[in-house]
């Protein structure tokens, strides 16, 4: 990671994460799949010919190209560490105290969050904004 300061953020919203409540994991979710902008495409009989809808599809350009972002720019600066505690912060969601049926919205908000927050420094306002949003507003500043 960059810094220790970094290192410490990250690992204090991880530890944040595994302690999430069912209602905080609902609250990510519902806020983090708004935000998606999801849509569902409808059956017809082209889908079914084609082999049916693949579920849901992210119509968000603004957050698909802000995590893409930073995906990319963790990789291209080495950052292996960044991306491996969002992935540890997803892990946490999932295995923490929270018993949601689909927890899928709350894991990838924390992941974007911790991310985002790791490589704060090679993203915009607006990228790391739109990353953080979902964290933001359940539990504060990211």
């Amino acid at each position: 990671m960059t810094d220790d300061t970094s290192n410490t953020a990250l690992q204090s919203m991880i530890e944040r994460a595994g302690q999430i409540t069912a209602e905080e994991a609902e609250a990510l979710d519902v806020v983090w799949k708004a935000d998606e902008q999801i849509v569902v495409p409808e059956a017809s009989a082209s889908l079914a010919i084609q082999g049916g809808a693949d579920g849901r599809m992210v119509t968000n350009a603004d957050l698909l190209a802000a995590w893409k972002h930073a995906l990319d720019a963790a990789g291209e600066a080495g950052r292996v560490d960044e991306i491996e505690a969002a992935q540890e912060a997803g892990k946490a969601v999932k295995h923490g105290g929270a018993h949601l049926r689909d927890r899928a919205g709350a894991e990838e908000a924390v992941r974007s969050a911790v991310l985002a927050t790791g490589v704060r420094d090679l993203l915009t306002d607006e990228e790391y904004d739109t990353l953080t949003a979902a964290w933001r507003r359940v539990f504060g500043a990211a």
